[in-house]
């Protein structure tokens, strides 16, 4: 027989054995881009490439690792208004790329008591939970819902310089906008965590933006509304300035064109809409390159320059999704997604109409940048839009005016209201 005395020693045994999962859970490894036989090799593919200096002349020898589209605009850029040195960017290491510690500690609270999606594609308990809800993703809805749950910090603040650009005639049509973002609910960094206590009407998150250019828009002002229930519509209000009206604008508009560029509404984040609109297949993994520590302020662009040069790229095995919108009606035929496996951006995107023609081909400009709260978050400081068939192209820079401020705690839920709309300025 076992004495009591032997068995309080198996307890403690067992006891700090489980410490370090508790007092360590900052530590938990949410998953990583690469295994260490794989990085071992991407290493030695580094001891070549590292610094190097990628131009024309040289990226058919790495093209395997880019969109077929975007090595097509580094070799052509005359086509996409480059200046006379053409368009070029630099190579650097593989850096992983770690969650806060906010998100490894709400999904080690929530991961294991998350509903699978029903028949709908529904997680039940969606509002719930908080942090990653699948931390090993099987299919790619799980993967969808691990990008979904990104919430940016929980509030966000940054402003866009944003030129719609021409390269046929190397011009400019200006933007500059400033976007608030909040979250209700999956909240991982900022207290009340993970939902606000009063949320009567169901909210999830919102966007407020408010316009300083184009002239023509200058004090205009929209905010959206998404709820919690995957089957309602987003709440939509936008105030013209010129005409001093608010308008609420319909579900249907989310695919109409934003200001005659080359984007949609639904083409915040490479998806802006609930997941349950689309259809997701899973198509494996792709070790590409993709801007992930990208300083915009280092980057240089003259008037009409479709791409920004000095960008640097590193290496990343990324997820390949597929995602086709459930109207048979929708403007797009599938977007396919190159997602980040360690922070769940979209980093590519691919673009096909409805009749299964490539169209568009988006990329994300990433770093990682402090939060409010002390931490470090991965967060999209640029974007680049080009449109194949126009030949036209847009970017997004979040570092032009002042660096983003993730998880500020002084952004309010109150802001996102009618009566913010009509402030005077």
């Amino acid at each position: 027989m076992i004495s009591f005395k032997k068995i309080c020693g198996m307890l403690t045994a067992v006891s700090l054995l489980l410490l370090p999962l508790v007092a360590g859970a900052s530590e938990i490894d949410l998953g990583t881009a690469y295994t260490a036989e794989e990085l071992v090799e991407v290493r030695e593919w580094e001891k070549i490439w590292v610094g190097k200096k990628i131009d024309a002349g040289n990226i058919d020898q790495i093209s395997d690792y880019f969109p077929k589209a975007y090595t097509g605009m580094i070799k052509n850029p005359e086509k996409w208004g480059a200046p006379p040195e053409g368009l070029y960017f630099y190579i650097q290491p593989y850096k992983k790329v770690n969650a806060t510690k906010g998100m490894i500690e709400a999904t080690q609270k929530y991961a294991s008591i998350v509903k699978k999606p029903d028949a709908d594609g529904i997680i039940a308990n969606y509002a719930e939970v908080a942090g990653r809800p699948f931390p090993k993703p099987q299919n790619g809805l799980e993967i969808a819902y691990n990008f979904d749950f990104n919430n940016h910090g929980d509030a966000a603040h940054y402003r866009r310089y944003s030129p719609n650009i021409n390269p046929k005639s190397r011009t400019d049509r200006m933007s500059d906008q400033e976007y608030w973002e909040f979250y209700w609910v999956q909240r991982t960094e900022i207290e009340p965590k993970p939902a606000l206590p009063k949320n009567k009407k169901g909210y999830r998150r919102a966007f407020f933006t408010h316009m300083y250019k184009p002239e023509e828009f200058l004090n205009t002002r929209m905010y959206v509304l998404r709820y919690m229930n995957p089957k309602k519509d987003d709440d939509t209000y936008l105030y013209y300035s010129q005409f001093r009206r608010i308008r609420r604008l319909s579900t249907s508009q989310k695919t109409d064109s934003i200001d005659g560029t080359d984007l949609i509404y639904d083409d915040e984040y490479f998806w802006d809409g609930q997941i349950i609109r689309n259809n997701y297949t899973y198509k494996g993994k792709k070790d590409m390159l993709a801007s992930r520590h990208t300083d915009m302020k280092k980057t240089t662009r003259q008037p009409g320059q479709g791409l920004v040069n000095g960008l640097t790229y590193e290496r990343c095995n990324l997820l390949v999704v597929e995602a086709i919108n459930k109207d048979p009606n929708y403007i797009y035929g599938k977007r396919v997604w190159y997602v980040d496996p360690e922070s769940y951006l979209i980093l590519w995107t691919e673009i096909y109409d409805e009749n299964g023609r490539f169209w568009k081909m988006f990329t994300n400009y990433t770093n990682v940048l402090p939060t409010m709260q002390g931490d470090k978050k991965h967060f999209i400081v640029g974007t680049c839009f080009p449109d194949f068939v126009r030949i036209h192209s847009g970017l997004s820079n979040q570092q032009h005016f002042f660096e983003p401020e993730i998880s500020n705690p002084k952004q309010k839920s109150n802001m996102f209201t009618i009566s913010n709309l009509q402030k005077t300025y």
